[in-house]
């Protein structure tokens, strides 16, 4: 089956995404490595920084950190920031601008009980008005795009999604992401992908659907069905790195491509080492940890890699850790041919 008749691209303000298959932030996840990454595999459209804190974007916070860091090859790229005070989002917009984001996007989606109990993200949802006056105030001080990605509300009794989106659209946003989760969901249940249908039947600015997409068929399908602007894959994308690719090859009427043993240990030993070579061996070991989790979900006997990854003391034995697990999956696949 093709799926070539399907929309392959949307406008953020002037910019065109294509395709439009993105990639979401995630703290922690989505720094320049993994969006490099990620891209050279190819079949992703945009790309997203992790979600920043609006305070920590002056140039002394920021040597502190490198959330906001990127390459030229990550283009078109979106900053994403959280607060919930109108003027300092709005002056970390206007840094975030001068550092050269191609698009900004407003955290309104985020349920750390760590983000909101700081009324950041999420809780926002809880606050309209307020949330209004923090997209206006970002707006008036930058020149570049803004969108906004946010939840269903905050629980089933305050599903606010279509007041939000119809606000946001009227206060000058240029694209919406929607992950139809509530707050109080977290990420358990389902994402009722009804309610991004909902919403864009009531605004014409571009709808991008988030959440549970992380197979090729199942994208291209909630592509059809929901009537979505683009996709926008997290988790997923740690699972299974190829799935942008997948999703593109499927969309042509060809086979996609299904990683072997092989595939996966070079792609986690290369990441490994391109963390180690540009951010050093602690942050390496960390982020490494952090991918093992997600990305051996599905793999018999994941269990042990991800506590063997845990316990590693250095980046040297987490990948002697890798390599021994694949091995076996490797010895296999060379005797079956």
């Amino acid at each position: 089956m093709s799926y070539e008749h399907l929309p392959n691209e949307y406008h953020v303000g002037h910019i065109r995404i294509r395709p439009n298959i993105v990639l979401a932030p995630m703290v922690g996840v989505t720094d320049s490595i993994f969006r490099r990454t990620i891209l050279s595999l190819g079949g992703c459209g945009l790309v997203s920084s992790e979600m920043t804190n609006a305070a920590s974007v002056s140039p002394k916070a920021r040597a502190r950190h490198n959330q906001l860091e990127f390459l030229p090859e990550e283009r078109p790229i979106t900053i994403q920031l959280s607060g919930n005070d109108p003027d300092l989002v709005a002056n970390a917009a206007k840094q975030v601008e001068q550092i050269g984001a191609d698009i900004l996007d407003i955290n309104c989606g985020c349920p750390s009980p760590k983000v909101t109990g700081g009324g950041h993200g999420s809780a926002l949802l809880k606050d309209l008005c307020k949330m209004e006056q923090l997209i206006k105030a970002v707006i008036a001080a930058v020149q570049i795009p803004v969108t906004l990605k946010y939840r269903a509300g905050w629980d089933d009794n305050s599903l606010n999604y279509l007041d939000t989106a119809r606000m946001a659209e009227a206060a000058g946003i240029k694209a919406l992401a929607l992950h139809p989760r509530t707050r109080a969901q977290l990420y358990t249940g389902l994402a009722d992908w009804s309610r991004v249908a909902e919403v864009r039947q009531v605004v014409s600015i571009p709808v991008i659907g988030s959440g549970d997409v992380k197979d090729a068929h199942e994208a291209l399908r909630r592509l059809e069905v929901y009537n979505a602007s683009g996709i926008m894959i997290g988790r997923g994308a740690m699972e299974n790195p190829w799935l942008f690719m997948q999703i593109a090859q499927l969309r042509r009427g060809e086979t996609p491509f299904v990683p072997q043993p092989a595939d996966k240990c070079e792609f986690l030993v290369r990441y490994l080492e391109l963390m180690r070579t540009e951010i050093g061996e602690r942050m390496a070991l960390n982020k490494i940890k952090q991918l093992i989790g997600q990305f051996g979900v599905g793999l018999p006997g994941a269990a042990k890699l991800r506590e063997s990854v845990h316990r590693s003391e250095n980046s040297d034995i987490a990948r002697a850790h890798i390599e021994a697990f694949f091995e076996p999956y490797m010895t296999t696949a060379s005797a079956a041919v």
